[in-house]
């Protein structure tokens, strides 16, 4: 159950980016597919770290657009030079996985000195309300609200047309609602 909230925190991080202003002045290399020279970012500016697009990474992530919360028990080292990998030995004892184990390639509630203070208990609670609702109730999109097929609603969201769709913000929202059909166990 800690892994299907890390995998959908990884897919969908709310926020979906991160807001650091830079105290001293620092070069950053170039990306692994930057055919840029290294950045010079000035002291006092502001840098958005888009959580979104470093989730949903190929170069930290396998299959990084597929819902598979097993990944937290598999090593994946990537292709990013310097970059030490996923390691599920580094989570072992803790609730769920963190920056350390992906070498910061994971970062639903930020990370090192800034990192949120309620981390734990947010996971601990997502887990035991995630557990407890499911032990209830059973859940099935309703495809019928949306004019498709069943097949059609099944498909990952990948364009605007999708029933439900994505936009994204401070937050991450669907674009058409998410009509659900819940049943009582």
């Amino acid at each position: 159950m800690r892994m299907v909230v890390a995998e959908t925190l990884r897919m969908y991080p709310e926020p979906p980016l991160l807001i650091r202003r830079c105290r001293t002045e620092n070069v950053l290399p170039q990306g692994a597919k930057s055919n840029t020279k290294d950045a010079t970012v000035i002291r006092g500016m502001d840098m958005f770290i888009s959580l979104y697009n470093i989730h949903r990474s190929p170069d930290f992530w396998e299959e990084p657009d597929a819902f598979d919360p097993m990944r937290f028990t598999r090593r994946f080292k990537g292709n990013v030079e310097g970059w030490n990998g996923f390691d599920p030995k580094l989570w072992e004892g803790q609730l769920y996985p963190n920056e350390n184990s992906a070498d910061f390639a994971f970062l639903p509630f930020g990370g090192g000195a800034r990192k949120c203070v309620g981390d734990q208990f947010a996971m601990l609670e997502a887990t035991v309300t995630l557990a407890t609702v499911l032990q209830k109730f059973v859940f099935e999109f309703d495809h019928k609200t949306s004019g498709q097929g069943r097949e059609e609603y099944m498909k990952h969201p990948q364009g605007l047309d999708h029933p439900v769709g994505m936009r994204t913000g401070a937050t991450i929202h669907t674009r058409q609602g998410l009509h659900m059909l819940v049943k009582k166990r």
